[in-house]
Formats: C-alpha cells, structure tokens, sequence
C-alpha cells in the first residue's frame, strides 16, 4: 500500500491534518503517518488530541528543543529527510505553516516527492509574519494546492499557478472543528466556572507581550466594568489588572474546554489570527487587533472584525457588539462544511 506523510507542528497544523488521516485510515488507499514536532510543554496537549481524534498507530513524533528559527528549521528538514527516506511516501501534505511544515516541504521537493498544500493561496501580505513566509514557499513547490477559500484561488492564479493544479475543497481545520465540537458541547467547563452562555467575553492574547500595553489594560478595564472578561492563560498586560472587578484571570484550560469558552462568548477580543475560521462557523463575534489577515472570507462572510489598537475603536465595536447592536449579517463561507478532507482524499486516492 501506497504510503502518505502528514506533518504537523503547532496545534493548528495539526487540527488541519487530523482529519484527513482519519479519512485516509477508512478508506484503505493509502497507509497515512502523521508525523508530529513535540517541544518541550505541548505533550499533554498533543496526547489528548490524538485521543480525542482516535490517533495512535498512524502517529510519529519528533522531540524538539529550543533553538533558533533558521536552527530549527534546519534541524526539522534533517529529521524529516530521514522519515522520508524510510516510508517512501507518494504525497507529503504539510499541514500548516510551522516550522515542520515549511521544512518537510523543503526536504519532500528536493527528494522529488510531491508536496501538496493545504490552505492553498492564503495571503496576508504581511512579510514580517514568519507565517506569510512560509506559505509562499510552500505553495511555490506544491504539485497540488487545496484551497480553503475563494481569495487563494485568486492570489494562486495571480502567481502564475496552474488552473489543473488548483482545487478548491474548503478549510480541513473546519472538519477538525465538526469532530470536537461533539465533545466540547459536554464540556463542564462553564459550570467549573460559573459562567452562564454569552454572558462573558473572552480574551486571547498572543505569548508575547502585545505592543500597547497600556492601551490593552485600558481596554480590559473597561469591558470588566460592564462585563465579565475571561483572560485565559499567563497572559496578564499588567500587575494592576489582578483584582479588577469583572476580570478573571484562569489557567489556559484544554482545547476541548477551550473551545466550549469560545462557542459560548459573547465576544473574542484578540491579538492571533489562530481562531478566525472557528469563530465564524460558530457565529461567534471577533475582534481582532490586528492590520492584515490571511483569510480575508472571515471578514468579509464571517465574524471577524480588523481593528487598529485604538482604544476608542475597540470600546465602539464591543459595546455595540455586546448591546445587541452590531447589524452585520454573517455566513458560513462556502465548502466550510466538514466535508474538506473527503474531498481532498478522493483526489489524492484517484491518483494512487
């Protein structure tokens, strides 16, 4: 049987390759290895999702330590030469933009094996985002390009990609989403908290430390005097804030927990485009205090809304978000139905 190579790094990538292995497992085309990159903090995390999906014979995993970004992808490109050597595989399907992604791309065209890139086309245009980077170079040598949305059908064909090579399927991390879903819904973790639905906002921010903290502290303040505001995580701007009325500040909880928070706010204020796609099919509201962001369909179908850190501009928006206010009429883009990795699987299965 026909061997595929799926890698994933981050949580994110991950959650878009999950799925597709678990198609692949049912049908019996291919003999699918999911091939994880472990740092130091995230075996907890990555042990209860691989349960959570069923994962376990179709599971690699590569230990990582801390190192640069050019070390690291060096270090990455090695490892995963080795397990290419090894399996021989027909495909190898980056499952993101990381680190591991980009560089078992890297080392998949240089053994002349086909890559196929999921998420296809995505552009934020932002060069300084590790991310962007990544993404150019992996669709630069994809054989195949999975498109999640119209907007990477555009910037593919602008850069001078094949129509034949372009298949449009949906967003696999939405498949992801359909699976724990299910489990989240019977999720405690709003009665842990006592948390009553869409009665809280819940505030997502980046490890490292935001550009204005002042402003953010600003911002948090005054959303806690009218609300409650959950900041999940070690992620405290300031000192000052521990105390404030209406603030709660609690450990990061696990992602099935954490996405029943999600499904349940009332708003999302965030710095990380991470959650862009699952707030819109849960028809959560989204700020998000960012300039650019490379699925463009979650502004314009979706939830999502692009803010400059102004202080006044966030206030606006999440007052009017929180009255029952906010008048933007959101959908689904289109082919997020869960139904992207079957797709991508027939195609794949049809060229074994």
């Amino acid at each position: 049987m026909k061997k595929i190579v799926l890698i994933a790094q981050d949580r994110a990538a991950f959650l878009h390759v999950a799925p597709l292995v678990s198609v692949f497992r049912k049908n019996g085309v291919f003999e699918s290895v999911l091939v994880r990159v472990l740092t130091p903090g995230n075996r907890a995390e990555h042990d209860a999702l691989a349960a959570a999906f069923g994962l376990s014979d179709e599971l690699r995993t590569i230990e990582l330590e801390p190192c640069t970004p050019v070390a690291e992808t060096a270090s990455l490109m090695l490892a995963l030469e080795r397990v290419l050597s090894e399996l021989e595989p027909a495909f190898v399907v980056p499952g993101g933009h990381d680190s591991a992604s980009l560089a078992g791309a890297f080392a998949a065209a240089k053994m002349g094996i086909p890559v196929v890139s999921l998420d296809a086309g995505l552009r934020s245009y932002d060069r300084a985002e590790p991310e962007e980077i990544s993404r150019l170079v992996i669709d630069s040598v994809a054989a195949l390009h999975f498109v999640s949305e119209h907007s990477g059908i555009y910037n593919l064909m602008n850069e001078g990609v094949a129509d034949e090579r372009i298949l449009f399927v949906g967003n696999t991390a939405i498949d992801s989403l359909v699976t724990l879903m299910a489990q989240a819904n019977q999720s405690g973790v709003l009665e842990t908290l006592s948390l009553a639905p869409k009665k809280f906002v819940t505030v997502l921010l980046k490890p490292e430390p935001f550009g204005n903290r002042d402003l953010l502290c600003k911002v948090l303040e005054s959303l806690a005097a009218t609300s409650t505001v959950l900041l999940p995580g070690s992620q405290s701007p300031e000192d000052a804030l521990v105390g404030v009325s209406g603030l709660r500040m609690i450990d990061m909880p696990g992602y099935i927990d954490l996405l029943r928070l999600l499904k349940e706010s009332a708003l999302v204020l965030t710095d990380s485009a991470e959650f862009e796609a699952e707030l819109t099919v849960m028809n959560v509201p989204c700020i998000t205090l960012r300039q650019s962001t490379a699925r463009p369909s979650t502004v314009e179908l979706g939830t999502n809304v692009l803010i400059d850190p102004d202080e006044a501009e966030i206030l606006e928006r999440a007052t009017a978000i929180l009255s029952g206010k906010q008048l933007k009429k959101t959908l689904i883009p289109e082919k997020w139905d869960g139904a992207a990795s079957k797709r991508i699987a027939e195609v794949l299965e049809r060229g074994a």
